[in-house]
């Protein structure tokens, strides 16, 4: 095995990468997405996509607008408001592809969470996201959630995440 780091291969020279996009559209349309998502509007944030685009993020991979649509109404449905604040590399655009690492800030029954995300947004030709991908760990916020949650219903939820807290990290050593 080689110690020698191997240069990952640029979107912006992939011959399958549209050109007529400038990085200001790209940056543009990351924007209108973060802002649609935040305000709770799906139907702004489903117009972004094309029609077979699809999005991959913690409850799974939605293809097609209908599809995506129905996992943002199950979202907002959840976590009614949102809000987001930027961290870490901010917004990078590099070719047709932006990348934003945010602190997004929701609620679940009243209860306020707040948890590190990267999405990853690739735009076709015509400027729409082809594919989305959302990065972050849901074990976060079901300990935000279960250590505000009343009654033995939070109870129950405190024990099951320290438990699965706790398999998951069975071994490791913590100095």
């Amino acid at each position: 095995m080689s110690n020698t780091p191997v240069e990952p291969t640029s979107l912006a020279t992939d011959p399958a990468t549209p050109k007529s996009l400038s990085e200001g559209a790209v940056a543009n349309v990351a924007a209108r997405f973060r802002e649609s998502y935040d305000a709770r509007n799906v139907d702004a944030v489903v117009d972004l996509f094309a029609e077979h685009g699809d999005w991959t993020l913690g409850p799974g991979m939605f293809s097609g607008k209908s599809a995506i649509r129905r996992v943002l109404e199950w979202d907002v449905r959840l976590s009614p408001t949102s809000s987001s604040r930027g961290a870490g590399i901010g917004t990078v655009v590099h070719g047709n592809v932006a990348v934003e690492e945010r602190v997004l800030e929701q609620a679940y029954e009243g209860i306020r969470f707040t948890l590190p995300i990267i999405t990853v947004l690739e735009l076709n030709e015509a400027g729409e996201i082809a594919h989305a991908r959302s990065y972050y760990d849901k074990l976060p916020i079901f300990r935000q959630v279960a250590s505000e949650y009343p009654g033995v219903k939070g109870w129950f939820l405190r024990r099951i995440v320290n438990l699965l807290t706790a398999l998951g990290e069975k071994g490791l050593e913590r100095s």
